[in-house]
């Protein structure tokens, strides 16, 4: 046996309490949560059988394992990074708001002690 067959299983159970844990702490979402752990799950299901990645692989009309796996992880990463997009795109807004705002509120009271 391989030494990632026994690193990833400890990695995926980790992972997917951590994730479990983010949930009850509302920063996740049930969605994301199930989907981290599906993610997680294959992983270890190709770490300690490598032929099963052939099988999927198989399904999508994809020639060899590993091929599927690496396309999985781009799909993955691709995702990941449009997500963030989206969030640091939102972040900006709220911080132009809120900067809009403070100097409106500033402006008001810079004339109020002028006069």
């Amino acid at each position: 046996m391989f030494l990632y067959s026994i690193i990833f299983p400890i990695m995926t159970v980790i992972a997917i309490i951590w994730f479990l844990f983010r949930y009850l702490k509302e920063k996740n979402s049930l969605l994301t949560v199930i989907l981290w752990t599906l993610l997680w799950i294959f992983v270890t299901l190709f770490a300690i059988f490598p032929n099963f990645s052939n099988v999927f692989a198989n399904l999508f009309g994809i020639t060899r394992g590993l091929d599927f796996i690496i396309i999985i992880v781009f799909a993955v990463l691709i995702y990941t990074i449009f997500k963030l997009y989206q969030k640091i795109d939102k972040l900006e807004d709220d911080i132009n708001k809120i900067v809009k705002e403070v100097a409106l509120d500033n402006e008001i009271s810079l004339k109020d002690k002028e006069e």
